[in-house]
Protein backbone atom coordinates (compact mmCIF):
# COMPACT_ATOMS: atom_id res chain seq x y z
CA UNK A 1 0.00 0.00 0.00
CA UNK A 2 1.42 3.49 -0.69
CA UNK A 3 1.73 6.22 1.49
CA UNK A 4 2.22 9.31 1.26
CA UNK A 5 5.92 11.24 2.00
CA UNK A 6 6.29 12.31 5.51
CA UNK A 7 5.94 15.67 6.83
CA UNK A 8 9.88 15.66 7.13
CA UNK A 9 10.54 14.92 3.41
CA UNK A 10 7.91 17.28 1.76
CA UNK A 11 9.77 19.72 3.13
CA UNK A 12 13.19 18.38 1.73
CA UNK A 13 11.73 18.19 -1.40
CA UNK A 14 10.41 21.62 -0.84
CA UNK A 15 13.62 23.30 0.25
CA UNK A 16 16.00 21.36 -2.59
CA UNK A 17 13.22 22.87 -5.42
CA UNK A 18 13.87 26.18 -3.58
CA UNK A 19 17.81 25.81 -3.78
CA UNK A 20 17.36 25.07 -7.25
CA UNK A 21 15.19 27.93 -8.22
CA UNK A 22 17.47 30.40 -6.30
CA UNK A 23 20.64 28.73 -7.80
CA UNK A 24 18.92 29.58 -11.40
CA UNK A 25 18.77 32.89 -11.01
CA UNK A 26 21.64 33.54 -9.02
CA UNK A 27 23.50 31.95 -12.25
CA UNK A 28 21.27 34.66 -14.57
CA UNK A 29 21.72 37.10 -12.28
CA UNK A 30 25.57 36.53 -12.67
CA UNK A 31 25.88 36.50 -16.30
CA UNK A 32 26.76 39.23 -18.68
CA UNK A 33 25.98 39.37 -22.21
CA UNK A 34 28.51 40.30 -25.04
CA UNK A 35 27.42 43.30 -27.28
CA UNK A 36 29.09 45.25 -29.93
CA UNK A 37 27.39 49.06 -30.73
CA UNK A 38 28.44 49.75 -34.04
CA UNK A 39 28.37 52.99 -35.83
CA UNK A 40 30.42 54.70 -38.88
CA UNK A 41 30.14 58.21 -37.34
CA UNK A 42 33.51 59.35 -36.00
CA UNK A 43 34.17 59.75 -32.62
CA UNK A 44 32.67 63.57 -31.77
CA UNK A 45 29.66 62.87 -33.96
CA UNK A 46 26.73 62.97 -31.46
CA UNK A 47 25.19 59.74 -32.67
CA UNK A 48 28.31 58.48 -31.69
CA UNK A 49 28.33 60.14 -28.22
CA UNK A 50 24.90 58.05 -28.22
CA UNK A 51 26.31 54.53 -28.67
CA UNK A 52 28.84 55.37 -25.58
CA UNK A 53 26.54 56.65 -23.53
CA UNK A 54 23.99 53.63 -24.16
CA UNK A 55 27.23 51.14 -23.48
CA UNK A 56 27.96 52.97 -20.26
CA UNK A 57 24.23 52.78 -19.55
CA UNK A 58 23.65 48.87 -20.48
CA UNK A 59 27.39 48.31 -18.57
CA UNK A 60 25.75 49.89 -15.26
CA UNK A 61 23.74 47.58 -14.81
CA UNK A 62 25.88 44.92 -14.32
CA UNK A 63 24.45 42.49 -16.74
CA UNK A 64 25.99 43.29 -19.75
CA UNK A 65 29.88 43.55 -21.10
CA UNK A 66 28.70 46.13 -24.19
CA UNK A 67 31.36 47.62 -26.42
CA UNK A 68 31.59 50.60 -29.09
CA UNK A 69 32.42 50.66 -32.21
CA UNK A 70 32.40 53.91 -34.11
CA UNK A 71 33.82 55.18 -37.18
CA UNK A 72 33.27 52.21 -39.49
CA UNK A 73 35.66 49.80 -38.19
CA UNK A 74 33.27 47.24 -38.27
CA UNK A 75 32.63 48.16 -41.94
CA UNK A 76 29.94 50.20 -43.94
CA UNK A 77 26.16 49.98 -42.71
CA UNK A 78 25.17 47.30 -44.81
CA UNK A 79 27.83 45.42 -44.41
CA UNK A 80 27.34 45.49 -40.17
CA UNK A 81 23.71 44.79 -40.59
CA UNK A 82 24.64 41.48 -42.54
CA UNK A 83 26.79 40.61 -39.74
CA UNK A 84 24.31 40.88 -37.29
CA UNK A 85 21.62 38.91 -39.49
CA UNK A 86 24.26 36.01 -39.29
CA UNK A 87 24.05 36.11 -35.76
CA UNK A 88 26.53 38.55 -34.45
CA UNK A 89 25.98 40.39 -31.03
CA UNK A 90 25.87 43.41 -32.55
CA UNK A 91 23.63 46.52 -32.67
CA UNK A 92 23.81 48.17 -35.62
CA UNK A 93 22.96 51.99 -36.26
CA UNK A 94 21.47 51.88 -39.71
CA UNK A 95 18.30 54.31 -41.10
CA UNK A 96 14.74 53.60 -42.24
CA UNK A 97 15.82 54.41 -45.93
CA UNK A 98 18.61 51.59 -46.00
CA UNK A 99 16.37 48.90 -43.92
CA UNK A 100 13.52 49.32 -45.96
CA UNK A 101 14.94 47.03 -48.52
CA UNK A 102 13.38 44.36 -45.79
CA UNK A 103 10.08 46.38 -44.77
CA UNK A 104 9.45 48.72 -47.16
CA UNK A 105 6.73 50.70 -46.03
CA UNK A 106 9.16 51.25 -42.85
CA UNK A 107 10.81 53.78 -45.47
CA UNK A 108 7.93 56.37 -44.96
CA UNK A 109 9.32 57.66 -41.83
CA UNK A 110 12.41 58.50 -43.39
CA UNK A 111 10.71 60.50 -45.85
CA UNK A 112 11.71 64.20 -46.46
CA UNK A 113 9.77 66.79 -44.40
CA UNK A 114 7.48 63.23 -42.86
CA UNK A 115 7.55 64.60 -39.18
CA UNK A 116 6.81 68.46 -37.53
CA UNK A 117 10.02 68.08 -35.70
CA UNK A 118 12.13 65.05 -34.43
CA UNK A 119 10.25 64.34 -31.16
CA UNK A 120 7.89 62.31 -33.03
CA UNK A 121 10.59 60.17 -33.79
CA UNK A 122 9.74 58.75 -29.49
CA UNK A 123 5.93 58.86 -30.21
CA UNK A 124 5.86 56.89 -33.65
CA UNK A 125 7.00 53.74 -32.13
CA UNK A 126 3.74 53.89 -29.99
CA UNK A 127 1.79 53.90 -32.84
CA UNK A 128 0.31 50.22 -34.27
CA UNK A 129 1.97 51.13 -37.65
CA UNK A 130 5.34 50.64 -35.58
CA UNK A 131 4.30 47.61 -34.51
CA UNK A 132 3.28 45.90 -37.26
CA UNK A 133 6.60 46.82 -39.20
CA UNK A 134 8.29 45.48 -36.11
CA UNK A 135 6.72 42.08 -36.55
CA UNK A 136 7.65 42.19 -40.33
CA UNK A 137 11.40 43.16 -39.46
CA UNK A 138 11.45 40.25 -37.48
CA UNK A 139 9.68 38.14 -40.04
CA UNK A 140 13.06 38.59 -42.11
CA UNK A 141 15.68 38.18 -39.01
CA UNK A 142 15.84 42.14 -38.09
CA UNK A 143 14.92 43.03 -34.68
CA UNK A 144 14.27 47.26 -34.16
CA UNK A 145 16.04 47.58 -30.93
CA UNK A 146 14.87 51.51 -31.00
CA UNK A 147 14.12 53.60 -33.60
CA UNK A 148 14.53 57.11 -31.79
CA UNK A 149 17.98 57.93 -32.29
CA UNK A 150 18.70 60.98 -33.56
CA UNK A 151 21.33 62.56 -35.23
CA UNK A 152 20.04 65.78 -36.84
CA UNK A 153 18.01 67.53 -39.63
CA UNK A 154 20.01 67.57 -42.93
CA UNK A 155 20.65 70.09 -45.13
CA UNK A 156 23.05 71.43 -47.90
CA UNK A 157 26.41 72.12 -47.81
CA UNK A 158 27.98 73.36 -50.73
CA UNK A 159 31.14 74.91 -52.50
CA UNK A 160 29.02 77.06 -54.67
CA UNK A 161 26.28 78.82 -52.84
CA UNK A 162 23.48 79.60 -51.33
CA UNK A 163 21.06 76.74 -52.38
CA UNK A 164 17.74 78.44 -51.54
CA UNK A 165 15.44 76.75 -53.93
CA UNK A 166 15.67 73.60 -55.94
CA UNK A 167 16.91 75.59 -59.20
CA UNK A 168 19.95 76.13 -57.24
CA UNK A 169 20.72 72.55 -57.18
CA UNK A 170 20.45 71.93 -60.65
CA UNK A 171 23.59 70.49 -62.17
CA UNK A 172 24.95 69.98 -59.04
CA UNK A 173 26.40 66.53 -57.93
CA UNK A 174 24.96 66.00 -54.37
CA UNK A 175 26.51 63.16 -51.96
CA UNK A 176 23.55 61.00 -50.59
CA UNK A 177 22.90 57.91 -48.85
CA UNK A 178 22.69 54.67 -51.78
CA UNK A 179 19.10 54.23 -51.40
CA UNK A 180 16.10 55.19 -53.49
CA UNK A 181 14.20 56.89 -50.85
CA UNK A 182 17.53 59.14 -50.42
CA UNK A 183 18.45 59.19 -54.07
CA UNK A 184 15.16 59.76 -55.38
CA UNK A 185 14.05 62.59 -52.87
CA UNK A 186 17.29 64.47 -53.71
CA UNK A 187 17.20 64.52 -57.44
CA UNK A 188 13.11 65.65 -56.76
CA UNK A 189 15.09 69.05 -54.79
CA UNK A 190 16.94 69.53 -57.87
CA UNK A 191 20.70 67.84 -57.36
CA UNK A 192 22.38 64.80 -58.91
CA UNK A 193 22.15 62.29 -56.65
CA UNK A 194 25.78 60.54 -56.24
CA UNK A 195 26.00 57.60 -53.40
CA UNK A 196 29.20 57.48 -51.90
CA UNK A 197 30.68 56.37 -48.84
CA UNK A 198 30.37 58.58 -45.83
CA UNK A 199 34.04 58.18 -44.89
CA UNK A 200 35.00 59.33 -48.78
CA UNK A 201 32.73 62.15 -48.93
CA UNK A 202 35.48 64.69 -47.40
CA UNK A 203 37.45 63.91 -50.55
CA UNK A 204 34.97 63.73 -52.94
CA UNK A 205 34.35 67.38 -52.04
CA UNK A 206 37.53 68.32 -52.21
CA UNK A 207 38.81 66.98 -55.21
CA UNK A 208 35.40 67.72 -57.56
CA UNK A 209 34.02 64.37 -57.45
CA UNK A 210 30.87 66.04 -56.08
CA UNK A 211 29.73 69.83 -55.81
CA UNK A 212 28.65 68.89 -52.45
CA UNK A 213 26.43 66.95 -49.68
CA UNK A 214 23.36 66.95 -47.96
CA UNK A 215 24.34 66.05 -44.18
CA UNK A 216 23.14 66.85 -40.80
CA UNK A 217 25.18 69.59 -38.45
CA UNK A 218 26.85 67.21 -36.41
CA UNK A 219 28.48 65.15 -38.86
CA UNK A 220 29.34 67.99 -41.24
CA UNK A 221 30.90 68.88 -37.84
CA UNK A 222 32.67 65.96 -36.80
CA UNK A 223 33.96 64.44 -40.60
CA UNK A 224 35.18 68.94 -41.03
CA UNK A 225 33.03 68.79 -44.38
CA UNK A 226 33.16 72.81 -44.04
CA UNK A 227 37.36 72.67 -45.19
CA UNK A 228 36.06 71.14 -48.52
CA UNK A 229 32.59 73.83 -48.81
CA UNK A 230 31.93 76.95 -47.20
CA UNK A 231 28.31 77.17 -48.04
CA UNK A 232 25.23 75.29 -45.44
CA UNK A 233 21.98 76.10 -46.54
CA UNK A 234 19.43 74.76 -43.59
CA UNK A 235 16.72 72.98 -45.50
CA UNK A 236 16.24 70.31 -42.85
CA UNK A 237 15.01 68.28 -45.74
CA UNK A 238 15.57 65.12 -43.45
CA UNK A 239 15.74 63.98 -39.88
CA UNK A 240 18.40 62.00 -39.72
CA UNK A 241 16.55 58.89 -37.99
CA UNK A 242 19.08 56.08 -36.15
CA UNK A 243 17.78 52.90 -36.46
CA UNK A 244 19.10 50.74 -33.92
CA UNK A 245 18.63 46.81 -35.47
CA UNK A 246 20.20 43.90 -34.58
CA UNK A 247 19.28 40.25 -35.73
CA UNK A 248 16.79 37.90 -33.84
CA UNK A 249 19.67 34.72 -34.06
CA UNK A 250 21.32 36.65 -31.19
CA UNK A 251 18.66 38.19 -29.47
CA UNK A 252 16.04 35.50 -29.25
CA UNK A 253 18.97 33.63 -26.96
CA UNK A 254 18.66 36.60 -24.72
CA UNK A 255 16.09 36.19 -21.50
CA UNK A 256 13.56 37.99 -21.63
CA UNK A 257 14.16 40.25 -18.72
CA UNK A 258 17.07 41.36 -20.78
CA UNK A 259 15.59 42.05 -23.71
CA UNK A 260 13.35 44.61 -22.39
CA UNK A 261 16.07 45.79 -20.49
CA UNK A 262 18.33 46.25 -24.11
CA UNK A 263 15.50 47.73 -25.44
CA UNK A 264 13.96 50.24 -22.78
CA UNK A 265 17.69 51.18 -22.32
CA UNK A 266 18.02 52.16 -25.53
CA UNK A 267 15.09 54.19 -25.90
CA UNK A 268 15.84 56.01 -23.20
CA UNK A 269 19.48 56.76 -24.28
CA UNK A 270 18.72 58.07 -27.66
CA UNK A 271 16.05 60.03 -26.53
CA UNK A 272 17.68 61.84 -23.96
CA UNK A 273 20.64 62.21 -26.95
CA UNK A 274 18.53 64.46 -28.64
CA UNK A 275 18.78 67.66 -26.74
CA UNK A 276 22.48 67.09 -27.34
CA UNK A 277 21.83 66.91 -30.29
CA UNK A 278 20.14 70.09 -30.74
CA UNK A 279 22.47 71.92 -28.24
CA UNK A 280 25.22 70.94 -30.37
CA UNK A 281 24.09 71.39 -33.67
CA UNK A 282 23.61 75.31 -32.74
CA UNK A 283 27.08 75.45 -30.91
CA UNK A 284 28.80 73.61 -34.19
CA UNK A 285 26.98 76.19 -36.51
CA UNK A 286 28.51 79.21 -34.76
CA UNK A 287 31.78 77.79 -34.54
CA UNK A 288 31.75 76.71 -38.13
CA UNK A 289 31.04 80.38 -38.74
CA UNK A 290 33.24 82.56 -36.78
CA UNK A 291 36.25 80.29 -36.98
CA UNK A 292 35.98 78.46 -40.67
CA UNK A 293 34.54 81.27 -42.54
CA UNK A 294 31.47 78.83 -43.15
CA UNK A 295 28.27 81.00 -44.55
CA UNK A 296 25.22 79.74 -43.11
CA UNK A 297 21.63 80.56 -44.96
CA UNK A 298 18.45 80.15 -43.22
CA UNK A 299 16.04 79.27 -46.24
CA UNK A 300 12.39 79.23 -47.12
CA UNK A 301 12.01 75.72 -46.91
CA UNK A 302 8.23 75.61 -48.74
CA UNK A 303 9.65 75.19 -52.22
CA UNK A 304 11.59 72.06 -51.56
CA UNK A 305 8.49 70.50 -49.44
CA UNK A 306 6.53 71.12 -52.72
CA UNK A 307 9.39 69.36 -54.72
CA UNK A 308 9.31 65.77 -52.75
CA UNK A 309 5.58 65.33 -52.98
CA UNK A 310 5.97 64.06 -56.10
CA UNK A 311 8.11 61.10 -54.78
CA UNK A 312 5.27 59.90 -52.32
CA UNK A 313 3.30 58.75 -55.18
CA UNK A 314 6.35 57.52 -57.19
CA UNK A 315 7.72 55.59 -53.99
CA UNK A 316 3.98 54.32 -52.84
CA UNK A 317 3.84 56.27 -49.80
CA UNK A 318 1.08 58.73 -50.36
CA UNK A 319 -2.10 56.89 -48.18
CA UNK A 320 0.77 55.25 -45.96
CA UNK A 321 1.84 58.81 -44.97
CA UNK A 322 -1.52 59.95 -44.09
CA UNK A 323 -1.86 56.79 -42.02
CA UNK A 324 0.69 57.60 -40.10
CA UNK A 325 -0.53 61.27 -39.62
CA UNK A 326 -3.62 60.36 -38.71
CA UNK A 327 -1.95 57.21 -36.12
CA UNK A 328 0.43 59.99 -34.95
CA UNK A 329 -2.61 63.01 -34.45
CA UNK A 330 -0.98 64.97 -36.61
CA UNK A 331 -3.95 65.99 -38.59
Amino acid sequence: MKTSGSPASKAGTLLLTAVLFLTGAAALAGQKYDVIIAGTSGATDTQSMGHEEFAKRLNATGNWNAVVRIGGVMGETDDVTEQALQGVPVICASDPGRIASFVPDYGVIQMPYVFPDHTYLNKVMEIDLYKKWDKDFEAKGLKLVTSNCFSGARSWIVKKGPVRTPADLKGQKIRTIGSPLFVKSVEAMGGIATAIPWGETYQAIEQGVVDGTEAQIPGIYAMRMYEAAKHISLSEHFLLIGSMVTGTKWFDTLPGERQEELMRIAFETYRDNQDLVIKLSKQYIDEMIQKAGVTVYEIDKQPFVDAVQPVYRELGYEELHKELRKQLGMD
